[in-house]
C-alpha cells in the first residue's frame, strides 16, 4: 500500500459512515477512503484540484475552504484524514480544534505528514545529494508560501497540544522506481531545483544532478522513498 492508502487504512473507515479528507488536493485520499465503502466523503480544500470524476461522484462533497474553518457541523464526521497539511498551516492549533470539532465522539482523526529531510535519492554523488537536500528543506518559497521540511517528526508534539487522545503512531517509506514527470521523485526534484536556482554554480550541478537520476531511471536503478509519519487520534 502507499502513503493514501496507509492513511485511510488507520482512519478505519466504517461501511456507510462520514469521512473527511482534509486538504484533498486532487482527491488521491478521497480514492483510498471511498475504496472503504463510506457513505459519504467530505473533500475539503483552499481551492479547486479534486479531479473531474470525484467532483461527479455522488459519495463526494467537494469544498473550498479554509482548514481551520471548516463548513461542517458539530459532530457531523465519523473519521477525518489530514495528510500534508500541517507544513501549509499558520495555526496547526487552530486546524485541529476544527477537526475535533466537527468529528463525534469516539471518531477517529489521522494527522499524518512526510518528513522531508528523510528523502533517499540514488545518485552518483551523495555529498551534492545532501547539500540539494538540505538546501530544499530550508528553502522558503515565494509569495508568502509556508513549508516544513521536517514537519513529520513534529507531529507528536501538535498532537499533544490538542484536545485529543493519541491513540498510536506509524511511519514507513514506500519505494518509488519511477522518475518520470508527475512522480513523487519528480516533485521533489523539482522543487530541489527550485531550492537551488537562485545560485548559479549550485543550479547547474543541480541540473546535472537531475540527469543522473533520469539515466538511473532508465536502466532501472532509480530509487527514491521518504519516511512518513502518522498519528493516529481519538476524540
Amino acid at each position: 500500500m502507499g502513503r493514501f492508502e496507509n492513511v485511510a487504512d488507520l482512519a478505519a473507515i466504517a461501511p456507510e459512515s462520514v469521512a473527511l479528507d482534509l486538504a484533498c488536493g486532487q482527491g488521491r485520499t478521497t480514492r483510498a477512503l471511498l475504496a472503504a465503502g463510506p457513505r459519504l466523503v467530505h473533500a475539503v480544500d483552499v481551492g479547486a484540484a479534486l479531479d473531474d470524476d470525484l467532483l461527479l461522484d455522488p459519495r463526494v462533497r467537494a469544498h473550498i475552504a479554509e482548514l481551520d474553518t471548516l463548513p461542517l457541523a458539530d459532530g457531523s464526521v465519523d473519521a477525518a484524514v489530514s495528510l500534508n497539511a500541517v507544513e501549509h498551516l499558520a495555526d496547526v492549533g487552530a486546524h485541529l480544534h476544527e477537526v475535533h470539532r466537527v468529528l463525534r465522539p469516539g471518531g477517529t482523526a489521522v494527522l499524518a505528514h512526510s518528513d522531508w529531510d528523510t528523502a533517499l535519492f540514488t545518485s552518483d554523488d551523495d555529498a551534492l545529494t545532501r547539500e540539494l537536500l538540505d538546501r530544499f528543506v530550508a528553502h522558503v518559497p515565494a509569495r508568502g508560501a509556508s513549508t516544513d521540511g521536517f514537519a513529520g517528526r513534529k507531529l507528536l508534539r501538535h498532537a499533544a497540544a490538542s484536545p485529543f487522545t493519541v491513540e498510536s503512531v506509524h511511519s514507513w517509506a514506500d519505494p518509488h522506481r519511477r522518475f518520470d514527470e508527475g512522480s513523487v521523485a519528480w516533485k521533489v526534484a523539482t522543487g530541489i531545483l527550485a531550492a537551488a536556482g537562485d545560485e548559479p554554480g549550485l543550479a547547474a550541478r543541480a541540473a546535472g544532478w537531475v540527469e543522473g537520476l533520469r539515466r538511473a531511471a532508465r536502466t532501472g536503478t532509480f530509487l527514491f522513498a521518504v519516511t512518513d509519519v502518522a498519528v493516529v487520534l481519538r476524540k
